[in-house]
């Protein structure tokens, strides 16, 4: 059975983020699906000329450039560096964008590719447009929104910035490295860095990878049962279960059944079951 980090929301990930055990398995699972899709990839059958300026060699180069940063963002994670991961995740969705653009391999598309072979940038715009043309104006609309949503990593949104900081006395913000100033041992400057950002990540990074795979079999890439034998050599036997069920889910339940006749007492018994770490 795989981590439940797998398929998380990342939204659960960060209100209900006591989850150790979980997240290691789910970097280990990662780290192992990672290396195999790198064998499915790095292959004689990929192999391209310097002047090769194919669809083909375009859409692989692009493929290997996400599965890098997705990599990169694993051991960024590992290392509780999770500003350096958050910048990484919108580039790993503008690669697979572009690779599929240029797999389109449509009279829109090749002035674009032969211009990025003259190392000129093609904006995420032009797969936007290619994707309204082919699946319609919503289809469209909600790619932009996710977008967005991964842009204001790179672009230093204040609610990313607020991911690096926790509330200190009176409510004041304190930077999650600040522990360096007062101990010098190993580790000491990520003492602080904060459950719910790294859990939250971590989430975003799993539904990166799913996203991923599933397009290296549109793209040819890879077929579905080299992807499926990927995930099930990659995952572990048992999953570490989730020592605490999510706060929603937990209070919506007991609503729903009746079992509890005012909200106060759906919350006492939420925070009973939820609000513990590890010790």
């Amino acid at each position: 059975m795989p981590s439940h980090v797998w398929g998380r929301d990342p939204q659960e990930a960060f209100e209900e983020p006591y989850e150790y055990g979980v997240q290691e398995q789910f970097c280990r699972e990662a780290e192992q699906l990672f290396a195999r899709i790198y064998r499915i990839l790095n292959t004689e059958s990929h192999r391209y000329p310097l002047d090769d300026r194919s669809h083909g060699k375009a859409v692989w180069l692009l493929a290997m450039d996400a599965l890098d940063s997705l990599r990169d963002c694993l051991k960024s994670l590992t290392r509780k560096e999770h500003r350096l991961a958050g910048k990484l995740f919108r580039d790993i969705v503008e690669s697979v964008d572009l690779a599929a653009y240029f797999h389109s391999a449509t009279k829109e598309s090749e002035s674009p590719l032969q211009k990025w072979y003259d190392d000129q940038i093609i904006p995420h715009r032009k797969y936007r447009d290619y994707v309204k043309k082919a699946q319609g104006k919503p289809a469209a609309e909600n790619l932009a929104k996710h977008y967005q949503s991964l842009s204001r990593f790179t672009h230093r949104s204040y609610r990313a910035i607020l991911d690096g900081y926790i509330r200190g006395k009176n409510d004041s913000l304190v930077h999650d490295g600040t522990g360096e100033l007062y101990g010098t041992s190993n580790g000491a400057e990520k003492f602080l860095v904060l459950p719910q950002t790294l859990a939250s990540y971590h989430a975003v990074l799993a539904n990166l990878a799913l996203n991923y795979t599933a397009e290296l079999v549109i793209l040819g890439l890879a077929s579905n049962n080299e992807v499926r034998e990927a995930f099930a050599t990659s995952f572990e036997a048992e999953a570490i279960p989730k020592r605490f069920l999510p706060r929603r889910w937990l209070a919506e339940r007991l609503g729903r059944t009746g079992s509890m006749g005012r909200e106060q007492e759906v919350e006492d018994i939420s925070y009973k079951v939820t609000d513990h770490g590890d010790e």
